[in-house]
Protein backbone atom coordinates (compact mmCIF):
# COMPACT_ATOMS: atom_id res chain seq x y z
CA UNK A 1 0.00 0.00 0.00
CA UNK A 2 1.25 3.55 -1.12
CA UNK A 3 2.21 6.03 1.80
CA UNK A 4 -0.05 8.58 1.67
CA UNK A 5 1.79 12.33 0.93
CA UNK A 6 1.27 14.68 4.11
CA UNK A 7 -1.41 17.39 2.78
CA UNK A 8 2.16 20.26 4.09
CA UNK A 9 3.77 18.69 1.35
CA UNK A 10 1.26 17.65 -1.14
CA UNK A 11 0.29 21.51 -1.36
CA UNK A 12 4.05 22.42 -1.36
CA UNK A 13 4.57 20.45 -4.49
CA UNK A 14 1.41 21.84 -6.17
CA UNK A 15 2.90 24.82 -5.41
CA UNK A 16 5.76 24.42 -6.93
CA UNK A 17 4.58 22.72 -9.68
CA UNK A 18 2.06 25.73 -10.71
CA UNK A 19 5.17 27.99 -10.81
CA UNK A 20 6.90 25.86 -13.36
CA UNK A 21 3.34 25.78 -15.14
CA UNK A 22 4.01 29.70 -15.30
CA UNK A 23 7.41 29.66 -16.55
CA UNK A 24 7.44 27.51 -19.29
CA UNK A 25 3.80 28.94 -20.13
CA UNK A 26 5.94 32.33 -20.44
CA UNK A 27 8.74 30.38 -22.56
CA UNK A 28 6.31 28.86 -25.19
CA UNK A 29 6.98 32.33 -26.86
CA UNK A 30 9.60 34.10 -27.53
CA UNK A 31 10.71 37.50 -25.51
CA UNK A 32 10.58 39.84 -28.42
CA UNK A 33 6.72 38.34 -29.28
CA UNK A 34 5.40 38.70 -25.47
CA UNK A 35 6.83 42.54 -25.52
CA UNK A 36 4.42 43.07 -28.87
CA UNK A 37 1.73 41.32 -27.42
CA UNK A 38 1.73 42.59 -24.00
CA UNK A 39 1.57 46.42 -25.24
CA UNK A 40 -1.94 44.88 -27.51
CA UNK A 41 -2.81 43.15 -24.69
CA UNK A 42 -2.49 46.25 -21.65
CA UNK A 43 -4.36 48.28 -24.68
CA UNK A 44 -6.94 45.57 -25.28
CA UNK A 45 -7.98 45.55 -21.50
CA UNK A 46 -7.96 48.91 -21.33
CA UNK A 47 -10.29 49.04 -24.13
CA UNK A 48 -12.69 46.45 -22.74
CA UNK A 49 -12.75 48.37 -18.77
CA UNK A 50 -14.18 51.46 -20.89
CA UNK A 51 -16.78 49.26 -23.14
CA UNK A 52 -17.99 47.50 -20.16
CA UNK A 53 -20.90 49.97 -18.95
CA UNK A 54 -22.57 48.71 -22.44
CA UNK A 55 -22.34 45.06 -20.73
CA UNK A 56 -22.85 45.88 -17.01
CA UNK A 57 -21.85 43.19 -14.86
CA UNK A 58 -19.85 41.16 -17.62
CA UNK A 59 -16.53 40.30 -16.81
CA UNK A 60 -13.54 41.26 -18.84
CA UNK A 61 -12.53 37.30 -19.97
CA UNK A 62 -13.09 35.52 -21.47
CA UNK A 63 -14.45 38.55 -24.26
CA UNK A 64 -17.28 38.07 -26.22
CA UNK A 65 -17.33 38.41 -30.50
CA UNK A 66 -19.60 41.62 -29.56
CA UNK A 67 -16.71 42.62 -27.69
CA UNK A 68 -13.90 41.80 -30.12
CA UNK A 69 -16.11 43.11 -32.67
CA UNK A 70 -16.05 46.40 -31.07
CA UNK A 71 -12.48 46.55 -30.03
CA UNK A 72 -11.45 45.87 -34.23
CA UNK A 73 -13.56 48.91 -35.15
CA UNK A 74 -12.14 51.15 -32.38
CA UNK A 75 -8.46 49.99 -33.56
CA UNK A 76 -9.66 50.71 -37.34
CA UNK A 77 -9.37 54.33 -36.82
CA UNK A 78 -5.65 54.35 -35.96
CA UNK A 79 -4.73 50.90 -37.26
CA UNK A 80 -4.20 48.98 -40.65
CA UNK A 81 -5.76 45.84 -40.77
CA UNK A 82 -3.03 43.39 -40.91
CA UNK A 83 -2.00 45.26 -37.44
CA UNK A 84 -5.37 44.36 -36.23
CA UNK A 85 -5.04 40.74 -36.65
CA UNK A 86 -1.86 40.76 -35.13
CA UNK A 87 -3.73 42.85 -31.80
CA UNK A 88 -6.17 39.87 -32.20
CA UNK A 89 -2.94 37.10 -31.83
CA UNK A 90 -2.26 38.86 -28.68
CA UNK A 91 -6.13 38.37 -27.53
CA UNK A 92 -6.12 35.19 -28.08
CA UNK A 93 -2.90 34.09 -26.14
CA UNK A 94 -4.04 36.61 -23.64
CA UNK A 95 -7.04 33.95 -23.33
CA UNK A 96 -4.40 30.99 -23.02
CA UNK A 97 -2.70 32.55 -20.20
CA UNK A 98 -5.84 32.86 -18.70
CA UNK A 99 -7.07 29.10 -18.80
CA UNK A 100 -9.90 30.66 -21.47
CA UNK A 101 -10.74 29.11 -24.55
CA UNK A 102 -9.92 30.78 -27.72
CA UNK A 103 -12.13 33.92 -28.31
CA UNK A 104 -11.58 33.70 -32.13
CA UNK A 105 -12.97 30.32 -33.04
CA UNK A 106 -16.56 30.34 -35.06
CA UNK A 107 -16.76 34.10 -34.87
CA UNK A 108 -18.14 34.60 -38.17
CA UNK A 109 -19.42 38.21 -38.09
CA UNK A 110 -15.71 39.39 -36.77
CA UNK A 111 -14.42 37.98 -39.96
CA UNK A 112 -16.61 39.45 -41.99
CA UNK A 113 -15.98 42.71 -40.20
CA UNK A 114 -12.24 42.11 -41.02
CA UNK A 115 -12.88 41.75 -44.39
CA UNK A 116 -14.73 44.86 -44.25
CA UNK A 117 -12.52 46.85 -42.53
CA UNK A 118 -9.95 45.24 -45.46
CA UNK A 119 -12.03 46.47 -48.22
CA UNK A 120 -12.57 49.93 -46.84
CA UNK A 121 -9.20 50.84 -46.06
CA UNK A 122 -7.80 49.42 -49.59
CA UNK A 123 -4.44 48.17 -50.73
CA UNK A 124 -1.35 47.47 -48.36
CA UNK A 125 0.61 50.79 -47.73
CA UNK A 126 3.90 50.80 -49.25
CA UNK A 127 5.86 47.91 -49.43
CA UNK A 128 9.98 48.07 -48.36
CA UNK A 129 11.56 48.36 -51.22
CA UNK A 130 15.02 45.88 -51.71
CA UNK A 131 18.33 47.28 -50.89
CA UNK A 132 19.95 45.47 -54.30
CA UNK A 133 24.00 44.92 -55.31
CA UNK A 134 22.88 48.20 -57.16
CA UNK A 135 21.87 50.24 -54.22
CA UNK A 136 24.31 48.81 -52.20
CA UNK A 137 27.15 50.42 -54.62
CA UNK A 138 25.08 53.54 -54.35
CA UNK A 139 25.19 53.27 -50.20
CA UNK A 140 28.95 52.37 -50.48
CA UNK A 141 29.61 55.74 -52.68
CA UNK A 142 27.51 57.69 -50.30
CA UNK A 143 29.59 57.22 -47.21
CA UNK A 144 32.82 59.06 -46.48
CA UNK A 145 34.79 56.16 -45.27
CA UNK A 146 37.54 58.23 -43.18
CA UNK A 147 35.11 58.58 -40.33
CA UNK A 148 34.99 55.52 -38.15
CA UNK A 149 31.00 55.64 -37.73
CA UNK A 150 30.72 55.14 -41.73
CA UNK A 151 33.07 52.41 -41.86
CA UNK A 152 30.96 50.50 -38.90
CA UNK A 153 27.67 50.76 -40.99
CA UNK A 154 29.06 49.96 -44.43
CA UNK A 155 30.29 46.64 -42.44
CA UNK A 156 27.18 46.27 -41.27
CA UNK A 157 25.12 46.59 -44.70
CA UNK A 158 27.51 44.21 -46.30
CA UNK A 159 26.52 41.74 -43.51
CA UNK A 160 23.12 42.14 -43.28
CA UNK A 161 22.96 41.76 -47.17
CA UNK A 162 25.43 39.15 -47.76
CA UNK A 163 24.17 37.04 -44.79
CA UNK A 164 20.39 37.65 -45.70
CA UNK A 165 19.82 38.23 -42.46
CA UNK A 166 16.74 40.05 -40.73
CA UNK A 167 17.35 43.64 -39.10
CA UNK A 168 16.75 42.17 -35.79
CA UNK A 169 19.84 39.33 -36.17
CA UNK A 170 22.81 41.94 -36.76
CA UNK A 171 21.30 45.15 -34.55
CA UNK A 172 20.84 45.65 -30.76
CA UNK A 173 17.09 45.98 -29.59
CA UNK A 174 16.70 48.48 -26.18
CA UNK A 175 19.09 47.06 -24.07
CA UNK A 176 22.79 44.76 -25.36
CA UNK A 177 22.08 40.92 -24.71
CA UNK A 178 25.23 38.84 -25.30
CA UNK A 179 23.28 35.77 -25.65
CA UNK A 180 21.28 36.85 -28.12
CA UNK A 181 23.08 40.30 -29.94
CA UNK A 182 26.31 39.77 -32.10
CA UNK A 183 29.57 40.01 -30.61
CA UNK A 184 33.12 40.23 -31.90
CA UNK A 185 33.30 36.29 -30.29
CA UNK A 186 30.99 35.38 -32.37
CA UNK A 187 32.99 35.87 -35.56
CA UNK A 188 35.68 33.59 -37.28
CA UNK A 189 37.73 34.02 -39.48
CA UNK A 190 39.41 31.45 -41.88
CA UNK A 191 42.76 33.21 -42.00
CA UNK A 192 44.21 36.21 -40.34
CA UNK A 193 46.99 37.07 -43.03
CA UNK A 194 44.32 36.75 -46.07
CA UNK A 195 41.11 36.23 -44.91
CA UNK A 196 38.84 34.49 -47.25
CA UNK A 197 35.75 34.27 -45.46
CA UNK A 198 34.19 34.44 -42.28
CA UNK A 199 31.82 31.96 -40.21
CA UNK A 200 29.49 33.80 -38.13
CA UNK A 201 27.38 32.01 -34.99
CA UNK A 202 23.53 32.99 -34.86
CA UNK A 203 22.84 32.72 -31.37
CA UNK A 204 19.00 32.76 -31.95
CA UNK A 205 16.41 33.62 -34.82
CA UNK A 206 12.48 33.96 -35.87
CA UNK A 207 12.32 30.35 -36.78
CA UNK A 208 14.85 29.30 -34.00
CA UNK A 209 12.81 29.42 -31.21
CA UNK A 210 14.53 27.25 -28.67
CA UNK A 211 17.88 28.82 -29.65
CA UNK A 212 20.18 26.08 -31.30
CA UNK A 213 22.03 28.61 -32.93
CA UNK A 214 23.55 28.34 -36.29
CA UNK A 215 26.25 29.55 -38.50
CA UNK A 216 26.48 31.03 -41.78
CA UNK A 217 29.31 32.49 -44.13
CA UNK A 218 30.47 35.57 -45.60
CA UNK A 219 32.26 34.71 -48.71
CA UNK A 220 34.93 36.84 -50.02
CA UNK A 221 33.10 39.03 -53.01
CA UNK A 222 34.68 41.74 -55.51
CA UNK A 223 35.29 45.04 -53.86
CA UNK A 224 33.77 47.74 -52.64
CA UNK A 225 30.88 45.04 -52.03
CA UNK A 226 32.63 42.53 -50.29
CA UNK A 227 31.87 41.52 -46.49
CA UNK A 228 35.34 39.74 -45.41
CA UNK A 229 37.30 43.20 -46.87
CA UNK A 230 34.48 45.53 -44.58
CA UNK A 231 34.25 43.48 -41.71
CA UNK A 232 38.44 43.21 -41.59
CA UNK A 233 38.61 46.97 -42.17
CA UNK A 234 36.20 47.46 -39.41
CA UNK A 235 37.41 44.95 -36.79
CA UNK A 236 40.50 46.71 -36.74
CA UNK A 237 39.07 49.82 -35.87
CA UNK A 238 36.72 47.89 -33.51
CA UNK A 239 39.26 45.64 -31.73
CA UNK A 240 37.95 42.29 -30.48
CA UNK A 241 36.40 44.16 -26.84
CA UNK A 242 33.35 42.71 -25.78
CA UNK A 243 30.02 44.52 -26.12
CA UNK A 244 27.82 44.85 -28.99
CA UNK A 245 29.73 43.93 -32.87
CA UNK A 246 28.54 47.03 -34.47
CA UNK A 247 28.80 50.02 -31.93
CA UNK A 248 29.22 53.67 -32.82
CA UNK A 249 32.28 55.62 -31.77
CA UNK A 250 30.17 57.31 -28.98
CA UNK A 251 29.59 53.66 -27.32
CA UNK A 252 25.84 53.34 -28.57
CA UNK A 253 25.21 50.38 -30.21
CA UNK A 254 23.75 49.63 -33.78
CA UNK A 255 19.90 49.35 -33.22
CA UNK A 256 17.07 48.86 -35.82
CA UNK A 257 15.89 52.43 -35.38
CA UNK A 258 19.37 54.33 -36.09
CA UNK A 259 20.27 51.59 -39.08
CA UNK A 260 17.08 52.49 -40.54
CA UNK A 261 17.15 56.15 -40.02
CA UNK A 262 20.38 55.86 -41.70
CA UNK A 263 19.72 53.97 -44.70
CA UNK A 264 16.46 55.79 -45.14
CA UNK A 265 18.61 59.31 -45.62
CA UNK A 266 21.46 58.56 -47.37
CA UNK A 267 19.29 56.80 -50.44
CA UNK A 268 17.28 59.77 -50.15
CA UNK A 269 19.75 62.23 -50.41
CA UNK A 270 21.02 59.99 -53.21
CA UNK A 271 17.55 60.46 -54.99
CA UNK A 272 16.33 57.14 -54.07
CA UNK A 273 12.85 56.91 -53.64
CA UNK A 274 10.88 54.76 -51.77
CA UNK A 275 10.37 52.97 -48.04
CA UNK A 276 13.53 51.58 -46.79
CA UNK A 277 14.32 49.91 -43.52
CA UNK A 278 16.98 47.35 -41.44
CA UNK A 279 14.75 44.77 -43.57
CA UNK A 280 15.51 45.72 -46.64
CA UNK A 281 18.79 44.35 -47.02
CA UNK A 282 17.15 40.72 -46.69
CA UNK A 283 14.40 41.68 -49.25
CA UNK A 284 17.31 42.61 -51.41
CA UNK A 285 19.42 39.73 -50.78
CA UNK A 286 17.18 37.67 -52.24
CA UNK A 287 15.86 39.59 -54.84
CA UNK A 288 19.20 39.88 -56.14
CA UNK A 289 20.56 36.05 -56.04
CA UNK A 290 16.79 35.75 -57.93
CA UNK A 291 17.92 37.89 -60.56
CA UNK A 292 21.08 36.33 -61.12
CA UNK A 293 19.89 32.61 -61.41
CA UNK A 294 20.68 31.37 -58.10
CA UNK A 295 18.14 28.04 -57.35
CA UNK A 296 15.24 28.55 -55.58
CA UNK A 297 16.75 25.51 -53.04
CA UNK A 298 19.78 27.72 -52.65
CA UNK A 299 17.92 30.97 -51.79
CA UNK A 300 15.96 29.35 -49.26
CA UNK A 301 19.40 27.85 -47.39
CA UNK A 302 21.16 31.21 -47.84
CA UNK A 303 18.38 32.82 -46.02
CA UNK A 304 17.09 30.06 -43.37
CA UNK A 305 13.67 29.77 -44.46
CA UNK A 306 11.80 26.70 -44.03
CA UNK A 307 9.11 26.69 -46.44
CA UNK A 308 8.17 29.16 -49.58
CA UNK A 309 8.25 32.04 -47.35
CA UNK A 310 10.89 33.45 -49.09
CA UNK A 311 8.86 33.68 -52.36
CA UNK A 312 7.52 36.97 -49.94
CA UNK A 313 11.05 38.54 -50.35
CA UNK A 314 11.67 38.51 -54.28
CA UNK A 315 10.93 41.54 -56.10
CA UNK A 316 10.14 41.95 -60.03
CA UNK A 317 12.46 44.89 -60.68
CA UNK A 318 11.04 47.22 -63.46
CA UNK A 319 14.12 47.51 -65.36
CA UNK A 320 14.07 43.13 -65.65
CA UNK A 321 10.60 44.25 -67.11
CA UNK A 322 11.49 47.02 -69.61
Amino acid sequence: MATPIPPILAGAASRDLTEKCQFYLANGLAPSTRQVYGSAQRQFLEFCSQDTPLHPGHPLLPASEQTLMHFCAHLADRLHHASIKVYLSAVHFLHIDYGYPDPLSNCLQLQRLLRGIKRHQGSNPPQRQPVTADLMGVLHQSLDLSNPDNVMLWAACCVGFFGFLRAGEFTTNSSFDPSVDLTPADLQVDSSTNPQSFQVFMKCAKTDPFRCGCFIFLGRGFAPLCPVLALTNYLHLRGPGVGPLFIFQDGRPLSRALLSSFLGATLQAAGIPGKFSGHSFRIGAATTAAQRGVPDRLIKTMGRWSSDAYLFYVRTLVDTIL
